[in-house]
């Protein structure tokens, strides 16, 4: 199992090895990725292969038209860039005989609309219609390159996780963040999922056959899609 974030792991298993990887600087993901993991993707005849996109930036709280621009780029990078980087990776250097299950991990704010979370909706959004047009390109007969042939892509949002992103949309200024009521009744209502339970979901579908091209799904549902 590899690991990638931009932080050590506190996971200490003979079968884990860790790459502490700034996802935001798109050169040094691009490069670490290649020299590190591709060699690991393609050192065995492996039968299974999955990549869980899960790394997130959030932040940048309020109304769209108080968004600063150039303060964007680093949550694209995270959001978008890097995982849609590591679908094409695994894409190409899995084996066409293995099972391939790639897992993008989603927020409700990438389907529906929720005030103030503009920047973070919209590239969790990026990322799912990518996972969707990836599924379409493995599925049309026009496809010249090779890829596996039992590949699957699952959108899941995972419900609303105590992480660090919900802590800070919670101690947001009202003044800056109109709309932070709803993340302070999150908590106080004990709507909050422990990271564990999405996790295990995010396994056993992994784990599992049969899967359609694109499925989505949401915590403790079953997933849908063609």
């Amino acid at each position: 199992m590899i690991g990638v974030a931009r932080r050590p792991a506190p996971i200490r298993h003979p079968h884990y090895k860790h790459f502490k990887i700034d996802l935001s600087d798109l050169d040094e993901t691009v490069s670490v990725v290649a020299n590190t993991i591709v060699p690991i993707v393609t050192a065995h005849p492996w039968t299974r292969v999955g990549l869980v996109n899960n790394a997130a930036v959030g932040g940048q709280l309020g109304p769209l038209e108080q968004l600063d621009a150039r303060s964007l780029g680093r949550m694209h990078a995270v959001n978008v860039a890097a995982p849609v980087h590591l679908m094409g990776v695994f894409v190409r250097f899995t084996p066409v005989d293995a099972a391939l299950r790639i897992v993008n991990v989603s927020t409700g704010a990438a389907v529906r609309a929720f005030p103030g979370l503009t920047a973070y909706g919209s590239t969790k959004a990026a990322l799912r219609m990518a996972g969707m047009v990836l599924a379409a390109e493995l599925e049309s007969p026009a496809r010249r390159t090779p890829a596996p042939r039992d590949a699957s892509v699952l959108s899941y949002e995972p419900g609303t996780v105590d992480t660090e992103m919900q802590t800070e949309a919670r101690n947001t200024p009202a003044e800056q963040f109109p709309w932070v009521q709803i993340f302070k009744d999150f908590k106080a209502s004990g709507r909050l999922v422990t990271p564990d339970k999405p996790a295990a979901e995010i396994a056993a579908w992994m784990a599992g056959d049969g899967h359609p091209r694109f499925s989505e799904s949401r915590f403790g549902q079953a997933p849908s899609g063609t």
